[in-house]
This record gives structure tokens, sequence and C-alpha cells, in this order.
């Protein structure tokens, strides 16, 4: 309903505010080291993650990159202090006037009409996106 998803909302917004009030300690950030280190091991065993990371390594915008930024993950997420992260979160600006919260209402544009047509969920043809090859069963 939208009394809940304004609920939600505002209980989204709350931690963001604090985070702006430099609402970050030491057990915030090693929570966040867990999990985000356990992620990426896990992660890494995909060659998809493992290509994204790694056309990471060319972006310009990338400082102090190389593979290193691949193998030595762990280290580089523990040298972070909370003093850094403070210093990110002030410059992102977590304040409530700059948040936008888009609950409860959908927008049609003007001259929209809805189709005839009773049955509006776009099934895939048989067979559509199914996996397999020589060693697939």
């Amino acid at each position: 309903s939208k009394e809940k998803a304004d609920i939600a909302a505002e209980a989204c917004v709350e931690p963001l505010v604090s985070l702006g009030r430099g609402g970050i300690g030491s057990d915030n950030l090693e929570s966040a080291r867990r999990v985000v280190g356990n992620r990426h091991e896990g992660e890494m065993r995909s060659t998809r993650y493992v290509a994204e990371m790694m056309s990471g390594l060319q972006l310009e915008g990338v400082g102090k990159k190389g593979p290193l930024g691949l193998t030595d993950f762990q280290a580089m997420a523990s040298a972070i202090t909370v003093e850094d992260l403070r210093l990110i979160v002030g410059e992102i600006g977590f304040t409530e006037d700059r948040f936008v919260k888009a609950v409860g209402k959908t927008v049609k544009p003007e001259g929209y009409m809805e189709p005839d047509d009773g049955d509006q969920i776009v099934r895939a043809a048989p067979g559509a996106g199914s996996r397999g090859g020589p060693l697939m069963g």
C-alpha cells in the first residue's frame, strides 16, 4: 500500500541522514568490510565478475589501478578508515533536502492509451532463453 511505501521510504532516509551527520563508527566499518570482502571472494569465482573488475582497470577515472586491485582486495578494504568514509559521505552530502522520493504514483504520459487486448503479459517463445549445447543435458 502507499502508506507502507511511505513508511519504508522514511526508514531508508533516516540512516542516510545519520550518515550525513557523521554517524559512521568502527563497528559499521568492520561489518561492511566483512560483507564486501565475502561478496568479493564469492564473486571472484565467476568469470563475469573478474571480467568486470578487469575492465574497470582500463577506466581513466580509477586512480592507482592495476592487477593488485583484484588480488589485494582485502588489504585495500582493510586500509579504509572511518575518517575516509566520513570524508566521502561529506562530499556526497547526505542531507534530506537532496533526496528524491518517488513512491506510490504511476504517471502515464499524456495521450497514453491502454492496449485493447486482455492479456498484456508478453510470453517468451518456447525454448527462448534456454541454454544448451553439446555438453548440456
